[in-house]
């Protein structure tokens, strides 16, 4: 009986699983290419946003809408500071801070949405939220320099998120190698340890 109670659940398990992040990369697809959904994809946005669902989907952690090769899974990027050539990154102390800047990493990429709009217009709270991830970059590139013998009297701080090669790339036979992409990126006069 106990065999039996552990399958269905199993199985109910993995159809939640496969049916939300098939609905969540459709829906990704749909918004990412600025199509129309039809009446079967409203059908199901209603159905994995009902509370039974959402509540059982929180619980267990399956909400995230992980599928490696969906169009839901973002990029992730880092903030890099260069000073005299030399690399310098974030260090944390407490996975609290951690997980603040992963937020924040986060929010550069939904940048990318005010940056390059898909059918949508931009709207004056746009350049405002520009003006706040530029200042929030300036302040990660402060944390970063903070205690650090710097060379030069000037840094560049930037937002880069990684591109990889593509799958035809890599079976070509050469050596492909991933590449930086800058997001955004800035240059600062650097005084008494800090960006200006």
């Amino acid at each position: 009986m106990k065999r039996a109670l552990l399958l269905i659940f199993f199985c109910i398990h993995l159809g939640f699983l496969v049916f939300n992040n098939a609905v969540m990369t459709r829906e990704t697809h749909v918004e990412f290419f600025d199509r129309k959904g039809t009446r079967l994809d409203t059908l199901l946005s209603r159905i994995i946003r009902h509370p039974a669902f959402l509540a059982y989907g929180r619980i267990t952690g399956l909400e995230t809408g992980y599928g490696f090769f969906g169009f839901n899974v973002r990029s992730t990027g880092f903030v890099i500071t260069e000073n005299c050539g030399q690399a310098f990154y974030p260090e944390f102390q407490s996975l609290e801070a951690e997980n603040r800047y992963s937020g924040l990493r986060g929010a550069y990429i939904d940048y990318l949405k005010y940056k390059h709009p898909i059918g949508r217009t931009t709207s004056p709270i746009d350049s405002l939220q520009e003006d706040y991830l530029d200042l929030v970059l300036k302040n990660v590139a402060a944390f970063s320099l903070k205690g650090k013998a710097l060379a030069c009297d000037s840094t560049f701080t930037g937002y880069y998120i990684l591109e990889v090669p593509t799958l035809k790339e890599a079976s070509s036979g050469a050596a492909p190698s991933p590449s930086l992409v800058p997001v955004k990126k800035f240059a600062y006069v650097v005084r008494d340890g800090y960006p200006r």
